[in-house]
């Protein structure tokens, strides 16, 4: 499956309510840059990806797209992506790594390749990292604008998130 599992919708549609014209043109490039889905993870919110969603399964009940609400949270130098997946799962990975992250834990992913940060990340020392913590290397687009979503994906079946993801408690 190719899934870009780090955007920024809301900020790619100028902080507009997600509506049918967005989903539409969201749907659209996802589907140009021929990706299977995408990972919705606004800055500190899950609210967002949560609309955008209920938009989709009203307006494309027959949509196939994988479509994983989630949120990017800030962690002082760190940044990590949460995706919500369904069952009370959580997978989590670190974004975009510049600085400071070898102590970082309870992540189950690094990102290797960022299309907001390219150039920026020690790629052999992120893999030295992941190969070391056991931890899935990640590509993402961390898209800020619509053209930008599937710039980079990951190459990976839902299987392997979940196998590797975090079971919650159930909420009381």
């Amino acid at each position: 499956m190719k899934i870009d599992l780090h955007t920024h919708l809301w900020e790619a549609t100028n902080y507009a309510t997600p509506n049918l014209e967005i989903v539409t043109r969201i749907l659209n490039k996802v589907k140009e840059r021929g990706l299977d889905g995408i990972g919705i993870t606004e800055h500190g919110d899950v609210h967002y990806a949560r609309l955008f969603i209920e938009l989709v399964k009203k307006h494309f009940p027959e949509e196939t797209l994988t479509i994983i609400p989630g949120q990017e949270v800030n962690s002082g130098w760190l940044h990590i992506v949460e995706l919500h997946l369904p069952g009370n799962y959580l997978f989590r990975f670190l974004a975009h790594p510049e600085y400071r992250w070898e102590n970082v834990s309870d992540v189950q992913g690094i990102e290797i390749e960022n299309g907001m940060h390219v150039g920026q990340i020690d790629q052999k020392k992120v893999k030295a990292f992941a190969e070391e913590k056991d931890l899935l290397l990640m590509h993402d687009s961390d898209a800020h604008y619509v053209n930008d979503i599937g710039c980079f994906y990951n190459e990976i079946e839902l299987e392997e998130l979940y196998r590797r993801a975090k079971k919650l408690s159930p909420k009381i």
